[in-house]
């Protein structure tokens, strides 16, 4: 299933965005600037990864308007209290050099905090230190409670997705929501790349499996942020757009979600995923 604008979720998304993770210091602030000049128009950061900066200026180097390009960054866990949220928000859109246009809260918070979470999350949209608001790594119970928290429309939920997770059950509530689903580690490192199955339907189109891989994500409205700082792969994800796969394709790939090879799951700090 197709979105509207091959190129845009449903809430205007960019679908192919750089992730840029664990890049920093220069190295992060070239492979951002090589994307810009591909033609990238969303990247990806955080408060945890310790880039921000380096993405900051990066954007401001490239001359581009600010409405064309489209930045998520994330509060980090330690920054969720009370004390600490707004402080790290402000330094987040300083180290930017603007407000980001989605603002996500990295992980989910104990039960007990969750509310009041979501409720700084909220105020920091109100204040003007971000254009939307969303969560990162909740599961369909805890995006319920958010959702139903909020006075403001969440926009997103970025988790772990690609064709060796069955994110299905999450996917759909996404979309009940009214929101979008962003995939981090969308190539499952190698294990994607060395499947069976995608190799063979990369074969019959001539590509190399990252593309099919890519293409099964944004073909399902799904937007997918891969890092690399290398230009040819960068180059390569972004092809992923400029093809379609056909219902079969997208079942086969599909089925392969039955292995549920998770690949982040921190004890201290993931939810039980399938609640």
């Amino acid at each position: 299933m197709s979105p509207p604008d091959p190129m845009r979720s449903a809430n205007a998304i960019p679908l192919l965005g750089l992730g840029t993770y664990p890049l920093r210091g220069a190295e992060a602030e070239r492979a951002v600037a090589m994307a810009l000049e591909l033609g990238y128009r969303h990247i990806d950061t955080a408060q945890m990864y310790g880039n921000e900066a380096a993405v900051g200026r990066a954007v401001k180097a490239s001359g581009l308007a600010r409405r064309d390009f489209f930045i998520v960054t994330k509060v980090d866990p330690g920054n969720v209290s009370a004390s600490r949220f707004r402080s790290s928000v402000e330094g987040s859109v300083n180290d930017l050099g603007d407000p980001p246009d989605l603002l996500l809260v990295h992980w989910p918070p104990p039960d007990a905090e969750l509310d009041a979470v979501i409720d700084r999350l909220v105020e920091a949209h109100r204040a003007g230190y971000c254009r939307a608001i969303g969560v990162s790594n909740f599961s369909v119970a805890l995006l319920r409670r958010a959702a139903q928290r909020s006075p403001v429309p969440l926009m997103a939920n970025q988790v772990e997705f690609h064709p060796l997770i069955d994110q299905s059950k999450l996917l759909a509530e996404v979309r009940r929501l009214g929101m979008t689903l962003i995939a981090y580690r969308p190539l499952g490192r190698s294990a994607v790349l060395n499947d069976p199955v995608i190799g063979k339907i990369a074969t019959k189109h001539g590509r190399p499996a990252s593309e099919i891989a890519l293409r099964w994500i944004v073909q399902q409205g799904v937007a997918a942020i891969p890092m690399t700082a290398k230009r040819g792969h960068a180059e390569s994800n972004l092809r992923a757009l400029s093809f379609a796969l056909s219902e079969d394709d997208m079942r086969a790939i599909s089925a392969l979600g039955a292995q549920n090879r998770r690949l982040v799951s921190p004890s201290t700090t993931a939810k039980r995923w399938d609640e």
